[in-house]
């Protein structure tokens, strides 16, 4: 009887786990309060979109309606143009990357003292009275902003052992049906990770996650003009199948992708990751949202149905151009009466479409270990690109200008939070802090051998 019952039990302990890791230490108001105020530029992008449409036609500025078809074809298709564009992103990318992304040398000084101690000099060590500093590392205040490596004491840059129960929880009981290590194998294994953590500073210099792709802003930016020209050469012909591959990109993949991103970030990455996304997003998303009401530009549709000579007003109702094949196909009206109520008709530029997949594929290709998770992400830019295109939505102008958008709030966030975050994080490691230097996976499956799957820095 125990034994069929123990799928059961294994069940709910999964569950009562969630529950409890995802609270960590936190109230459910507490936990509540934290997700509102982290996605809260969401919140206010969404509210402006929604309620765009309140807002009198007669104070609208005049909307442009071949302005934008007209600078894509100079940037784009022409040779003057397009080296121009070329020279152009190719300037801004080296600034970017010289000023921004360009990692400093690790100087000897800073690597020469923290070298892994063999058995006998940890012995040795033990004996030595600690200085005074070190005991209060650990209590010490967390901000990340004055961490540096220099600082850390010599007693957790060698292979100190790590408490026997700094893992233990009175919600965490034993999984019943998975293997469960003991104190001794947790503690190896805290300890293996730290050594590996140092060997990675040594080695870069900075507190990034492993094999970090922190560089494809200024990457993307110099190659984008091709990848954009590249695309536009595929949206021709116009195939069943394309549609279909369009439609899962431009409406299934602009509402989902964002959000297994950030599940993907709570679960396997650092406390504060999720947060620097919903705050990437959500800012980057309001400048846009902005620029469309205050800089309206017409789609390609808009030109392709009337000329670049048509009157374009406010009483436009919207249209899924190219997603109406779909509609079609399947024998609905879905996607055409989504459209058709859209608050801004006139948001062509910037993309937001191109901004949330760049931005996605920032955070994806920082964070992630597996370079197979990388390219997908990147596979998600090339197709939202081209799906816009190939569906009439948007000019490789509105893709490119989505682009710049992420890459602004991208290298922000980067800067002032992302960097501290990573700090912080290798911090609390080092001084076998779970609740606070572990990742949402972790939590749920610790001391178990599946903990390490979910460990960025394993």
């Amino acid at each position: 009887m125990k034994t069929i019952l123990k799928p059961f039990i294994l069940i709910y302990q999964l569950f009562y786990r969630i529950f409890w890791s995802g609270l960590n230490q936190r109230s459910i108001l507490q936990l509540v309060l934290n997700f509102s105020i982290n996605f809260s530029p969401v919140f206010i992008w969404l509210f402006i979109f929604k309620n765009a449409g309140l807002i009198p036609h007669d104070i609208r500025p005049t909307i442009h309606v071949s302005l934008a078809y007209h600078v894509d074809t100079f940037m784009f298709s022409t040779i003057q143009g397009g080296l121009t564009t070329i020279i152009c992103l190719l300037c801004v990318s080296m600034l970017l990357y010289r000023h921004v992304y360009l990692r400093q040398p690790v100087s000897s000084h800073r690597t020469d003292y923290i070298p892994l101690q063999n058995q006998q000099q940890e012995e040795e060590e033990e004996e030595e009275v600690p200085l005074p500093y070190e005991d209060d590392l650990c209590s010490s205040s967390s901000d990340p902003s004055d961490i540096e490596l220099e600082s850390f004491p010599k007693e957790l840059t060698k292979n100190n052992s790590a408490p026997l129960d700094f893992q233990d929880d009175e919600h965490h009981k034993p999984f019943v049906l998975l293997p469960n290590m003991t104190p001794i194998e947790v503690g190896q294994m805290a300890q293996s990770t730290n050594e590996k953590i140092i060997q990675h500073y040594q080695k870069t210099g900075t507190y990034a996650p492993l094999d970090s792709w922190y560089f494809l802003p200024p990457v993307l930016l110099t190659a984008s003009w091709f990848v954009l020209n590249f695309v536009h050469w595929l949206k021709d012909p116009i195939r069943q199948w394309e549609d279909y591959m369009a439609w899962v990109s431009y409406v299934l993949g602009h509402i989902t992708v964002p959000i297994v991103t950030a599940v993907w970030l709570y679960v396997f990455h650092a406390p504060g990751a999720v947060k620097s996304y919903s705050l990437a997003l959500g800012f980057m998303n309001i400048c846009g949202v902005i620029t469309h009401l205050v800089f309206p530009n017409a789609p390609p549709w808009f030109i392709h149905m009337n000329g670049e000579d048509a009157h374009a007003d406010y009483d436009t109702p919207g249209y899924a151009a190219g997603l109406i094949r779909v509609d079609v196909a399947l024998g609905t009206h879905i996607t055409s009466k989504g459209f058709h109520a859209s608050p801004i008709v006139f948001g062509a530029l910037p993309s937001l479409h191109s901004a949330m997949a760049v931005m996605t594929f920032f955070f994806v290709g920082y964070y992630a270990r597996w370079r197979v998770v990388k390219a997908l992400a990147f596979s998600f830019v090339c197709i939202q690109w081209w799906a816009t295109i190939y569906l009439d939505h948007h000019w490789r102008l509105d893709l490119i200008c989505g682009m710049f958008y992420s890459i602004v709030w991208f290298t922000v966030i980067y800067k002032l939070r992302i960097v501290k975050s990573d700090a912080k994080f290798v911090k609390l490691r080092l001084c076998y802090d779970f609740s606070s230097g572990s990742t949402m996976g972790m939590r749920v499956f610790r001391n178990t051998k599946l903990q390490k799957f979910f460990d960025p820095l394993s």
